[in-house]
């Protein structure tokens, strides 16, 4: 049997493929310890691993908004790790049938991830699609990468939390100062990505966006403000309907292992 795991921010997701599905908060948790007890009890041969952080060659580089840490060399099983957007964006691109697509994620952090021509956008170290962490504007505290001007800081759940704790406010969209800060930053990170990309589809995920889907209306409104017409001419903006998108494209790669 293969294991397959979302590794995010806040929560992990595992599902026994084709038999059992989980879900446990990352709060005080052994991550390690859980994993290998997953293999041991359910006999599992091979593992899978969608992780919210910076992945290359199945090593983890690094994991700003993740403080539990894993070696799936320890496992003993063969295994494959990979960020969690290469992994969702390859199955938003299944979902929708297209070999042109970008996912732009909002959750715990602020990721995208690209598939062009049919193949995964990598970059030299696997860290094309970074876009929680490119230079907007200063904030008055750090993001877990150790920057005060991430746009991860205006356009996450991380960030809002933030924002809520700095100003003394609940932690909702439903505060109008929050839900302009949000909006204007994932208004820039969305044109970013369709400037940067030029994908056919821009897909928007995430916690974030899941619980608040009226954002996909709002952006979809005001994006000519930000992007350059000539790459909105045919693009489409689309709310993920994935109910877990990295879960599901790891599970794309692990069908490839023996």
């Amino acid at each position: 049997m293969k294991l397959a795991l979302d590794i995010g921010g806040t929560y992990i997701r595992w599902e026994i493929i084709d038999r059992e599905k989980g879900k446990k908060q990352l709060h005080n948790i052994d991550l390690q310890r859980f994993i290998e007890d997953l293999i041991n009890e359910k006999r599992i041969t091979a593992v899978g691993i969608s992780y919210a952080g910076q992945v290359c060659n199945n090593k983890i580089l690094s994991a700003p908004n993740i403080h539990a840490t894993i070696e799936p060399q320890k496992f003993g099983i063969p295994y494959i790790i990979e960020n969690d957007l290469k992994c969702a964006v390859l199955a938003e691109a299944k979902f929708f049938n297209t070999s042109s697509i970008t996912a732009l994620y909002s959750g715990t952090g602020l990721g995208s991830a690209t598939i062009d021509q049919g193949k995964l956008v990598r970059g030299y170290k696997n860290l094309a699609g970074e876009i929680g962490h490119i230079p907007y504007k200063k904030a008055p505290f750090r993001c877990g990468c150790g920057k005060d001007n991430c746009i991860e800081l205006f356009a996450s759940g991380s960030g809002l939390q933030k924002w809520a704790d700095y100003l003394k406010i609940e932690a909702s969209l439903k505060n109008e100062k929050l839900y302009n800060l949000y909006t204007e930053a994932l208004l820039y990170a969305a044109a970013t990505a369709l400037t940067l990309f030029n994908p056919s589809i821009l897909v928007l995920g995430g916690g974030v966006i899941k619980h608040n889907p009226g954002i996909i209306d709002y952006i979809q409104q005001k994006i000519a403000q930000y992007a350059p017409p000539f790459t909105l001419k045919e693009a489409q903006i689309r709310l993920t309907q994935l109910e877990d998108a990295s879960l599901e494209g790891i599970k794309i790669l692990l069908e490839r292992l023996p």
